[in-house]
């Protein structure tokens, strides 16, 4: 079976329709700029502001509060959510962190080895909308992603005229718009504090990382791996895997690239890498076969054993668990640095 590596490539291919952001951590003068917890809520307001808020609100007697998304839009914050349909793995780990994940009644199928989900409830194709399916199921809430969405229409339009609540989260292409993803789901489905400890772990983790990539004279370049030969994919800037790179005082061979890439064996071995990492994980398949590939003897990683596997899923979903993949990352990057990150 080579489902794991599907999902991961996948993921990766379908964040190319996503437009691209910059890196959110500077290192000019030693400085790291981020947003603190605290600057991430998504504030609620009552409807019948809204009006004054956007001069666009219809005046009526609707009850509870909206609250505004990450794309600027206002959304309805219903007073109960008890059944949710997500639509996307990194939602789904998302409601899982919050301590929700028994709200899910639905999820796609690529959630389907998301920890604390049941498999079975892991069979909607979001490509292949039943939306019949779906409005049988009743749900409270769905959460989707743009690249569920795709297309001129929305196919959730039906659900919504019906009276269906449904919410679109952004894919993520980095650590700060993770993190407000987070927040919005948080303060949507009145986990706030739950979503503030999320958040707080991967700013501790990011903090960490930084204050001891900062004081490292030495940046060794290296080349991330996410599809295997013959079809070599990777990624250059604009991606959370760059910006990991980056904060762990890595140099990307692809960084002068703009976004995820086909890329081929003469350019890596052009680049002569310092380290090596590939997140290709499938049942058969052994990274060191990068060891034993015609012409790449001679490339610095190859040569100092430093060629690492990382966790597929931590590096690709844009949820809190890319505290494992910034982990592992940093232990690639630094050996020795990052003694507490090995078994990570």
């Amino acid at each position: 079976m080579k489902k794991t590596l599907l999902c991961t490539v996948m993921s990766f291919m379908l964040a190319l329709s996503i437009t691209s952001c910059t890196d959110n951590y500077t290192f000019d003068g030693g400085e790291i700029t981020t947003k603190p917890v605290d600057e991430l809520i998504y504030e609620t307001v009552p409807i019948n502001e809204t009006e004054a808020l956007t001069g666009t609100a219809e005046e009526d007697d609707i009850d509870g509060s909206v609250i505004i998304d990450r794309t600027g839009n206002f959304v309805r914050v219903p007073d109960e959510i008890n059944t949710i349909v997500s639509a996307a793995p990194s939602v789904t780990e998302i409601l899982t962190g919050l301590g929700i994940s028994d709200k899910i009644i639905a999820a796609d199928t690529w959630s389907y080895d998301v920890e604390g989900i049941d498999p079975a409830i892991c069979t909607i194709d979001f490509y292949t909308l039943n939306i019949e399916a779906l409005a049988a199921l009743n749900p409270d809430l769905i959460i989707v992603t743009e690249m569920s969405t795709a297309g001129a229409e929305d196919p959730y339009e039906q659900l919504k005229t019906a009276g269906a609540e449904v919410i679109y989260v952004p894919t993520s292409q980095s650590i700060e718009e993770i993190k407000k993803d987070i927040m919005f789901i948080a303060e949507y489905t009145k986990t706030t504090e739950s979503g503030k400890t999320l958040v707080s772990e991967i700013e501790s983790t990011v903090n960490e990382i930084t204050e001891k990539a900062l004081v490292l004279s030495y940046s060794p370049s290296v080349y991330f791996e996410m599809e295997a030969a013959p079809n070599l994919y990777s990624c250059g800037s604009g991606t959370f895997i760059n910006e990991a790179i980056s904060l762990c005082g890595g140099r990307n061979i692809y960084a002068g690239e703009s976004g995820w890439l086909a890329n081929s064996e003469e350019s890596v071995i052009a680049a002569n890498p310092d380290v090596i990492i590939t997140s290709v994980m499938y049942d058969g398949y052994d990274y060191n076969e990068i060891k034993t590939r015609s012409g790449w003897e001679n490339i610095s990683a190859v040569q100092n054993s430093r060629v690492v596997q990382v966790d597929a899923n931590s590096v690709s979903r844009p949820s809190h668990n890319i505290v494992k993949g910034l982990k592992q990352i940093a232990n690639a990057v630094r050996p020795g640095v990052f003694p507490d990150y090995a078994q990570e």
